[in-house]
């Protein structure tokens, strides 16, 4: 009996198995390319005044190992799991890279944090929130359902953004923004624009924006509610359109029906020299024009 419940015990006793630290550290080109793949966890990203890639952390449970090659200008970090793996557990990475780097960050279910990195950012993630920092390079950010947090640092800069039904966050950010969603929420408060432009399908949008000296706005919507906040001196010409919405103006002249017969709404109008050009257009959601 003493040795049947021995053998019992042995086989219910599940050893515990310590986590595999990350540790790993090359020398790499300023300007390099920095890859990362992580599917589930954490991906933190340090821009730093060193010409090296550091990468800290521990493997998720599941996990085969971590591939980290420095060849030439590009330098990879990658989690790898066995193909048969089912069941993982996420794996989170602290990478250090040089200031000047071009990042590239691939995950599904990871979320991805930036600062410090002054190259160009390409951030994708399916369920996993973005959060990061424009400082004059391109960022173009893609996700399904995570949430995206982007703040400017006063340069100009391309910024991108794609997401199904993730909300948008923006501050403070200079240059052409470029937003696509589908039900998430967008909310953008930047004073320097260039050119702004914003289409969604059901998500709701409120932009407290300023305009470039000859600067363009255009914000889209099907079923979502457009709120645009004019920031400082208004100078531009203003096109504004819904089907079957309202429209609120809180300066200039009343919107106006299209016709006695038929659904929607017209606002067209101009403030200053009309050197800049506000478009706004939705089809069942309403629309709110205020100047600050």
């Amino acid at each position: 009996m003493k040795r049947m419940m021995l053998s019992l015990t042995l086989l219910t006793v599940t050893p515990w198995v310590a986590a595999e630290s990350i540790d790993e550290i090359a020398d790499v080109h300023p300007r390099g390319e920095v890859e990362v793949s992580n599917v589930a966890g954490t991906v933190n990203v340090e821009g730093w005044d060193r010409d090296q890639v550091k990468v800290d952390g521990e493997l998720g449970r599941g996990a085969e190992r971590l591939e980290f090659r420095a060849d030439g200008r590009h330098t990879l970090v990658k989690v790898i799991y066995p193909k048969s793996s089912r069941r993982s557990g996420g794996t989170d990475l602290v990478i250090r890279i040089p200031l000047a780097s071009r990042l590239s960050v691939n995950a599904v279910s990871a979320d991805i944090d930036v600062s410090g990195v002054e190259g160009a950012q390409r951030l994708q993630s399916v369920s996993g929130n973005v959060t990061t920092e424009a400082r004059g390079e391109d960022v173009r950010i893609e996700t399904v359902s995570g949430d995206l947090s982007l703040r400017g640092h006063g340069d100009p800069a391309l910024v991108s953004i794609t997401t199904v039904s993730g909300d948008v966050d923006l501050r403070d950010l200079h240059g052409e923004v470029n937003v696509q969603s589908v039900t998430g929420d967008v909310d953008l408060d930047s004073r320097d624009l260039e050119r702004l432009r914003i289409r969604t399908t059901n998500g709701d949008v409120e932009a407290r924006a300023g305009m470039a000296d000859r600067g363009t706005i255009e914000m889209e919507a099907i079923n979502g509610d457009l709120r645009l906040d004019i920031l400082g001196d208004i100078d531009a010409e203003f096109d504004i359109e819904t089907f079957n919405g309202s429209i609120r103006n809180d300066f200039g002249p009343e919107p106006r029906r299209k016709s006695q017969y038929q659904p929607g709404t017209t606002l067209r109008f101009t403030e200053g020299e009309g050197n800049g050009r506000v478009r706004i257009m939705s089809l069942y959601g309403g629309i709110t024009l205020r100047s600050e």
